[in-house]
């Protein structure tokens, strides 16, 4: 292969020349590399995006769901204090109890992880960087209250077996209905500011499950066994909620 030597400037029209065609090729090449890397980041960032809308979607359906059933969770705290009331001198029913429990779900941030540890979140801008922070922060404290409302429902339950009235008993089920009461203004109070923040981006509840377990929907006065069967079968144990 022959080589041949660059030839020599003559004047500075030449050099300036050479070096403008020169310096506009490099331009080109890092103008066109920064675009192909523009096009994948704005494709990385969508894909992103669609993730995790998708996903805070659903968890705002799963509070949805959960606040369909908040007409059976007033009635049955309603019930639930007076037969406090009668559990502390002994008068409770005869009759078996059925006192149930909230709807209680998962929630999912696995999009919103993956989208984080990859650098993804990073290419959003700042508003929706801090929406999507902001509502994961509720997908994270939602479960919790869930959790300990639960637990104050469990003790509730005791009832079912109709206990002997004690001062402990009275003291431990005061506590508990007012645990149950507390949480749930608590994940009230978390749905609203989910669905507000939400709102603002654009994003609307997803209703994925189209029939959800509400045993707390379940008539007071049922006998355990037939109860089960009707949150296994879904009438009515389950309530029906029309997909929008």
């Amino acid at each position: 292969m022959e080589f041949h030597k660059p030839k020599p400037f003559h004047n500075w029209r030449e050099f300036l020349k050479e070096y403008a065609i020169i310096v506009l090729g490099v331009a080109t090449a890092l103008a066109a590399e920064q675009a192909v890397v523009t096009l994948h980041d704005r494709a990385r960032a969508a894909g992103a995006r669609a993730g995790i809308r998708a996903e805070i979607a659903y968890n705002l359906g799963q509070m949805e769901v959960r606040n369909a059933t908040e007409g059976c969770v007033t009635k049955r705290l309603a019930e639930v204090d007076g037969l406090i009331a009668a559990a502390a001198t002994g008068k409770l029913p005869a009759e078996p109890l059925w006192i149930g429990r909230p709807f209680t779900t998962f929630f999912v941030s696995s999009q919103y992880k993956a989208a984080s540890d990859a650098g993804n979140v990073a290419l959003l801008d700042d508003r929706e960087q801090a929406a999507y922070a902001f509502l994961y922060s509720i997908v994270d404290s939602y479960p919790h209250a869930l959790a300990e409302e639960q637990k104050a429902w469990a003790d509730l339950r005791s009832l079912e077996k109709h206990p002997l009235p004690s001062p402990a008993l009275d003291a431990m089920l005061r506590g508990a209905v007012q645990q149950a009461r507390s949480e749930r203004w608590s994940i009230e109070a978390q749905r609203q500011r989910a669905l507000t923040a939400a709102a603002e981006i654009g994003i609307n509840p997803a209703w994925s499950p189209r029939y959800a377990p509400a045993s707390i929907c379940i008539a007071l006065l049922t006998p355990r066994d037939a109860a089960e069967k009707l949150v296994v079968k879904g009438r009515p144990g389950h309530f029906v909620r029309d997909e929008p």
